[in-house]
């Protein structure tokens, strides 16, 4: 009976302590531009770029995945697909310059 507990309380320590880790939805860090994140998660055959936005309102991400502009609008507290890369290279991401406007 004490080796049945002992394992099971084994298990559920490594389920523990690897679910926080492997359920994440966060990668190495890409980009930021104000409230807006974007980090980089490993996909089937590449790379899918996520912005997640911190804020209370909804911002527009315009941004270049390996030189392909693209507009999207992230709502507050979520985080939205950006793109996907095909290939084992990483790919490039940059924001767009914030600028006021004229």
């Amino acid at each position: 009976m004490n080796t049945a507990l002992s394992r099971a309380t084994l298990i559920l320590l490594i389920l523990g302590l690897t679910a926080s880790v492997g359920f994440s939805q966060s990668g190495p860090i890409v980009g930021t531009s104000g409230p807006l994140t974007a980090f980089r998660v490993c996909a089937f055959l590449g790379w899918a770029i996520r912005i997640r936005n911190d804020s209370d309102a909804a911002h527009t991400a315009i941004f270049a995945i390996n030189n392909w502009a693209d507009l999207r609008v992230v709502p507050p507290h979520s985080t939205v697909k950006a793109g996907y890369v095909l290939g084992s290279e990483i790919p490039s991401f940059r924001f767009a310059p914030n600028r006021p406007y004229r």
